[in-house]
């Protein structure tokens, strides 16, 4: 009765259809992970040559249980972070020794033992105990499978991709959420959906961003009210000094728009960070807060700029505006010119026509990798991360693409 205690109350589920089918699908053909566990990568390969040089199995019995479903029930909260670990073999040790009942559809019984004692390090106690870290595992073993701490129940196919289940509190604030996850050519899609999760932010259309220069290689797009300017400021901004406070409440009252578009962009391979506003700011009001204090300006192109931090400060912050934008960055003008002038629009970058949602968006987060992965794996591919936040008619959706 304990067990079947355990089992019920566990809060997150994940179902695998077949760790095969996972691996071929997902690490074999989609681009990030293909290569990341590639030799050139984190060297995951060698997993599949361990299985056959490890186990006594036959190469038949071994397929046969790595083409069953498998079930994990658990506890634990997990975080896009721990979902889309690309360390295949530290995310599955991680899930199984998280995990408060195990249901592994498969009578390859001798497989399981192997592979569970030679690959993951559980300890076989006896037929129907192991232990493996801190954790004891009970195993049950009938017809329809492997059990271990939980009673054997009968596998229900209704999935909706490779990997399915529900989680709580993927976005902090213990909602219930289902998730299933896909591959379409060779892009991983995993959609979260909730009734119960009800977004804060305020929605917004991707056509007002189509014509702009957009740059960096990690972008947050979301919808931002005046009054939170300051706060959203000093997330990535701290004030360098006590006039500086008084500038960003300056800044927060120059702005004309109530709601305003706020694009962070920062950089992977450097500490390159750049904060866009789709606002427009009283530039009498600036010009004149500017002389009244000697600020440093100058021009960019059409944008004109001020050197908005301390002059005796190690990192400088300028302030570069058009009619209608406004950019806080780090950059310097001379690199900042060649920003604005040679990046392409943003409706032509390689990963804006993969954008699915482009109306109604809550939060559009994108993270593009190919310079990363060249940089530190010489590796040359277009490989980015779309995670997409809406409101579905009623049911809270958020779609991560990895490519």
């Amino acid at each position: 009765m304990i067990l079947i205690a355990l089992f019920t109350f566990g809060e997150t589920t994940i179902r695998i259809k077949s760790p095969s089918e996972i691996y071929t699908k997902i690490y074999e053909t989609v681009p990030f992970y293909r290569f990341v566990n590639s030799t050139e990568g984190i060297g995951q390969d060698y997993i599949k040559e361990l299985l056959s040089t490890t186990l006594e199995s036959t190469n038949t019995n071994i397929q046969n249980f790595l083409n069953a479903p498998m079930v994990f029930y658990s506890d634990k909260d997990y975080s896009f972070r721990e979902l889309f670990n690309p360390n295949y073999f530290n995310l599955l040790f991680d899930i199984i020794v998280n995990s408060k009942g195990i249901a592994i559809y498969s009578t390859e019984y001798e497989v399981f033992n192997e592979i569970f004692t030679k690959i993951f390090g559980a300890n076989k106690v006896s037929d129907d105990l192991y232990t493996l870290g801190e954790r004891n595992f009970a195993v049950q073993k009938n017809d329809e499978g492997i059990f271990l701490n939980m009673e054997p129940t009968t596998f229900d196919d209704n999935s909706k991709g490779l990997v399915s289940g529900s989680l709580e509190n993927i976005l902090n604030e213990n909602k219930h959420w289902d998730f299933y996850v896909t591959v379409d050519s060779r892009t991983l899609k995993a959609t979260f959906e909730s009734k119960d999760y009800r977004g804060v932010r305020k929605n917004f259309d991707l056509a007002i961003l189509e014509n702009k220069k957009l740059f960096g290689e990690v972008l947050n797009i979301e919808k931002l009210d005046k009054t939170n300017f300051q706060a959203y400021f000093k997330n990535f901004l701290t004030p360098l000094d006590d006039e500086s406070k008084n500038v960003i409440g300056f800044i927060a009252n120059s702005i004309k728009e109530d709601e305003f578009l706020a694009i962070s962009s920062q950089n992977i391979s450097n500490n390159e960070l750049n904060l866009f506003f789709e606002a427009s700011i009283d530039t009498s009001k600036l010009k004149e807060f500017a002389e009244e204090r000697n600020i440093e300006e100058g021009k960019v192109g059409t944008y004109n700029y001020y050197l908005w931090s301390n002059q005796s400060m190690e990192n400088q912050i300028y302030l570069y505006f058009v009619e209608d934008e406004f950019i806080f960055s780090n950059v310097l003008p001379n690199r900042m010119n060649v920003y604005l002038s040679e990046i392409p629009r943003f409706k032509n970058a390689k990963f804006y026509v993969e954008i699915e949602r482009k109306e109604g968006l809550d939060n559009l987060l994108i993270l593009d990798i190919s310079n990363y992965l060249s940089e530190n794996f010489y590796g040359s591919l277009d490989s980015w991360i779309i995670k997409e936040e809406y409101d579905n008619d009623g049911i809270y959706t958020v779609e991560m693409k990895i490519r």
